[in-house]
């Protein structure tokens, strides 16, 4: 991978050699790798690295552009000769953009040493340690732990370098009983700090689920209580974050800042700069991202985007926390006095974009509540919500935690998300899932 100090060298080469009016640089360089464990045994060491380089140049209103994945001297040398070359000879092209000059970006600390250098033979101990857990407990794990560092860079002539380097990680485990009987899922994800990922907690947490899940019974449709634990809580809440940027329909028609759309429990803010997560601090456009508070108590504060934004800088995917409390899931089920405890949602499709009405089901793990007290386990359920009612019908929040709201655990889109407790989920009919 590439430091700073090497990625600008290379960029300060490429402007020294050129001759045109303006120059632009797009740099990315990366390493995605993981390690995959089936039936209590490694499947698959995976590791893919890339590096390119994009050189734009500008001869009034002339331009061309060219990669490589070569940073040699002489490579870039012939890049730069050949990109000049076919932008003198190329058209005149209307509407050449205004480069950015200089920028400042809060400063994040996104790639730690250890989590740099956390290669295949870390994950095989971690894997080993899953392993021999799980195996003391009696069940069979299942599990992915992928890693992703990242080097972008965006340089131009006149000044601009909008540098950002990540290095981030995952655990994800399914322990399930060998004959079928029960399955559990515990995950922590988007992590920076490697020393927030524990194999031990994870394996116990998710071979307990599996033992517990055993001889489950079917209980009657109909609404709920519910208490979604944190990747549950991330994939319904995702359903719903593009009604800050025009989606929504019937529901947001006519809201505007200052309207209270959702439950008094519900904050939302891209939190850009927070110490805990690694999104970039930069916008699409290289511009600086800026923290926005979207939702306060319930309160709509910005929309994103289009007629009527007044998002003062980042996109609502962008370091996106769901503030909460200091509870734990425990402690939220220790205040609940009948409902149910959902650890997993499994495939989500939509039903209705008017209404964002949802389809998915429960997995991994679903518990009946009673007295504050989790008496027995419970058939897994279908289900049909909309994140728009789910959101009004909070009753309470836990601590918030690193977790992917996306279906991939290693893509860009990890926010900090607590447990809640939401009223009336309507469970729609009895699921096979285990």
């Amino acid at each position: 991978m590439h430091s700073r100090e090497h990625v600008k060298a290379i960029t300060d080469k490429i402007f020294n050699m050129a001759t045109a009016d303006a120059v632009e640089v797009n740099f990315n360089s990366s390493e995605r790798s993981g390690t995959r464990f089936a039936n209590s045994s490694i499947s698959a060491n995976l590791v893919q690295f890339d590096q390119s380089l994009t050189v734009t140049t500008y001869f009034g209103s002339k331009s061309a552009s060219q990669s490589t994945r070569d940073f040699s001297d002489a490579s870039l040398k012939q890049l730069v000769t050949e990109v000049e070359a076919a932008a003198k000879a190329g058209p005149d092209r209307p509407n050449v953009p205004n480069l950015l000059g200089p920028q400042h970006y809060i400063p994040v600390d996104a790639a730690l040493p250890a989590m740099k250098a956390f290669g295949p033979a870390e994950r095989a101990r971690m894997v080993r340690t899953s392993i021999d857990i799980s195996k003391k407990m009696g069940t069979v794990g299942s599990g992915y732990i992928p890693k992703m560092h990242q080097t972008t860079c965006q340089a131009n002539s006149k000044g601009l370098f909008a540098f950002y380097e990540v290095a981030e990680a995952s655990f994800i485990l399914t322990c399930r009983m060998p004959d079928g009987s029960g399955s559990g899922w515990a995950g922590t994800t988007g992590i920076k700090d490697l020393s927030m990922i524990d194999p031990v907690e994870i394996t116990e947490v998710a071979s307990k689920k599996a033992l517990d899940s055993r001889n489950a019974r079917a209980l009657e449709p109909g609404r709920y209580t519910v208490i979604l634990e944190p990747r549950a809580n991330a994939r319904f809440l995702s359903l719903m974050t593009g009604i800050f940027g025009g989606g929504g329909g019937a529901f947001m028609q006519g809201k505007k800042p200052g309207d209270k759309i959702f439950s008094d429990l519900v904050t939302l803010k891209s939190d850009i700069g927070n110490p805990i997560l690694r999104q970039s601090t930069m916008l699409g456009n290289n511009t600086p991202a800026a923290p926005v508070t979207w939702l306060d108590k319930g309160v709509l504060r910005n929309l994103s985007g289009g007629p009527g934004s007044t998002d003062p800088g980042a996109g609502i995917n962008q370091s996106l926390v769901m503030e909460g409390s200091d509870l734990s899931t425990a402690d939220m089920i220790k205040q609940t006095k009948r409902g149910l405890l959902v650890t997993f949602f499994w495939y989500i499709r939509g039903v209705d974009n008017e209404t964002l009405l949802n389809t998915g089901m429960t997995r991994d793990g679903l518990f009946l509540i009673e007295n504050g007290q989790i008496t027995m386990p419970v058939q897994n359920f279908r289900w049909n919500m909309s994140p728009l009612v789910g959101y009004n019908n909070i009753s309470l929040v836990g601590k918030p935690v690193p977790m992917h709201m996306g279906e991939s655990y290693d893509g860009g889109n990890s926010a900090l998300i607590p447990p809640v407790r939401m009223e009336d989920f309507y469970m729609t009919s009895l699921s096979p899932a285990v």
